[in-house]
């Protein structure tokens, strides 16, 4: 007979129950003769759940996603005790019996209910030995998910590299940057309805960075630097009656102002005062800051000390300009005792100014600096008595060390 004649056979396989969405994990025996026919899937648990539906015996299930691709095909669950044992089907056991193509649909399973999945080449040479792969064809409509549930707004993220989708119910760590031309909200922003926006993580700097409406125009950037230990810093804002928008201003212009938090008069540490007022004029100028003055006396002329003071700014820099102060000898290391009147007194020596005006001098003198914040005292004293020098400028004072007859010639 010369005619072609095609002949049409129904590929489709008896449904099964249940598919996997991960790896079931047992101990696989190829058979008697290692060929499949008879193998089982030895499960050490009294239970089995697959797509959310606890199998009884006699389900009939589809491993689809082993981690060992031989170990995948068709089983009938035949015992659950303190192990539950899968057998491969029986109409799915010898080479013989697989095609490619041959599909076969799932009844149940909160994922994958409804849905087809096809053998599909290359069929394995050896079975049990060999890859068998199954692919899933979608119910209409629907997507193959390979993880969790779907929940509602959740990003879809591929669960593996061979294109398996599944719906994020954690944390979901991007494998790539995420780069976002658009705006994410109605006002272009990203929000974060609750929890944290985070850059990098611990042992992994990152950086949020702001543009402003004008081209090159400059950035606002947040950054965390290596602080030396375990430290953190919190920018927040205090309770206020109405809402506020804080500017920083340029530290070289001449009006920079910024309220800092209040503290000690030390140096490198200013109360809101000193801070407010950290520089003034034209040309922004330092003020004097009395701690890092220095005074130093060393023994001159028969009875005379030779007093140097130097005037200096916060950072320990002498101060470029005239400033006016006043010393006083104390017989109190903390300067609030004046001693006794010494036999002739002070007069400048050099590098400033008497401003006494002529009057007897004895524990006190008012004087100015030179140019460069320095002076220079002769204190004559007899008695060579033990006392303090306290220098008193307008923003506080700075109190020697004890002058002693050592002190003096």
């Amino acid at each position: 007979m010369s005619t072609f004649q095609q002949y049409n056979v129904y590929p489709g396989l008896t449904p099964v129950r249940l598919v996997s969405t991960s790896n079931v994990s047992g101990t696989y025996n190829n058979g008697q003769n290692n060929n499949g026919v008879g193998a089982t899937l030895t499960i050490a648990a009294s239970s089995l759940t697959i797509d959310s539906v606890a199998c009884a015996v006699g389900d009939r299930v589809l491993l689809q996603t082993q981690t060992n691709t031989n170990e995948q095909g068709i089983y009938v669950v035949s015992s659950i005790g303190s192990t539950v044992v899968l057998q491969r089907a029986a109409d799915q056991q010898s080479l013989e019996q697989m095609k490619a193509g041959q599909f076969v649909s799932v009844g149940a399973g909160s994922l994958n209910a409804g849905n087809i999945y096809s053998i599909v080449e290359p069929l394995p040479a050896h079975l049990g030995i060999d890859p068998l792969v199954f692919n899933a064809d979608p119910s209409s409509g629907a997507v193959a998910f390979s993880g969790p549930a779907s929940t509602a707004n959740a990003l879809a993220v591929f669960a593996d590299t061979a294109g398996n989708v599944k719906a994020a119910s954690t944390t979901t760590t991007l494998g790539q940057a995420l780069s976002i031309t658009g705006a994410l909200t109605a006002s272009g922003a990203i929000a974060s309805t609750a929890g944290d926006v985070t850059s990098g993580s611990s042992g992994d700097a990152g950086k949020f960075v702001s543009f402003p409406a004008t081209a090159a125009n400059g950035t606002f950037i947040f950054e965390a630097l290596n602080a030396g230990g375990a430290f953190n810093t919190t920018v927040r804002n205090s309770v206020m009656g109405q809402s506020s928008v804080i500017s920083i201003p340029d530290p070289g212009a001449a009006t920079s102002k910024f309220v800092l938090q209040d503290g000690t008069n030390t140096s490198g540490t200013f109360t809101t005062l000193n801070a407010v007022n950290l520089k003034y004029g034209a040309t922004p100028v330092a003020q004097v800051d009395p701690a890092s003055c220095t005074i130093t006396a060393a023994a001159g002329a028969a009875n005379v000390s030779t007093v140097t003071i130097q005037l200096k700014d916060g950072s320990g820099t002498n101060m470029a300009r005239v400033i006016p102060f006043t010393v006083y000898s104390s017989s109190a290391a903390d300067g609030l005792t004046l001693q006794s009147a010494a036999s002739t007194g002070y007069s400048v020596a050099s590098g400033g100014l008497s401003i006494n005006n002529g009057e007897a001098i004895t524990t006190q003198i008012r004087c100015v600096s030179s140019a460069t914040g320095g002076c220079v005292l002769s204190l004559t004293d007899t008695a060579k008595q033990t006392s303090y020098l306290v220098l008193v400028l307008a923003n506080g004072i700075k109190i020697s060390a004890q002058l002693s007859a050592g002190s003096y010639g």
